[in-house]
């Protein structure tokens, strides 16, 4: 006769009470603080670009600011092709006008 294979339940894992994946994730989580403030020491046009990134969004307060980011941040992208400014004299901006937000 063949015995059943054992059943294991299984066992929620809250890596918050287990120290050691606990002083693993803290440990990691403040190697990843240091790279990004390495980051930004050597990348000092990145604070500027988030700076004015920053002040254009509280100034617009955008509903959806996603979208909006994704607008600001197109002219930034590989993806986006470059244009003639004569070209897009007349085009309108993507972002929404001050009036249209009211």
């Amino acid at each position: 006769e063949v015995d059943p294979k054992p059943v294991f339940e299984k066992k929620a894992l809250i890596w918050e009470d287990d120290m050691q994946l606990y002083f693993k994730f803290i440990d990691r989580t403040e190697a990843l603080k240091a790279d990004y403030n390495s980051y930004l020491r050597h990348h000092p046009e990145l604070r500027a670009l988030m700076a004015d990134f920053l002040k254009f969004l509280l100034l617009r307060k955008p509903q959806d600011v996603v979208t909006f980011a994704a607008e600001y941040f197109a002219p930034f992208s590989k993806l986006h092709t470059e244009q003639s400014p004569f070209q897009t004299s007349n085009k309108s901006s993507p972002f929404k006008k001050q009036e249209d937000l009211n």
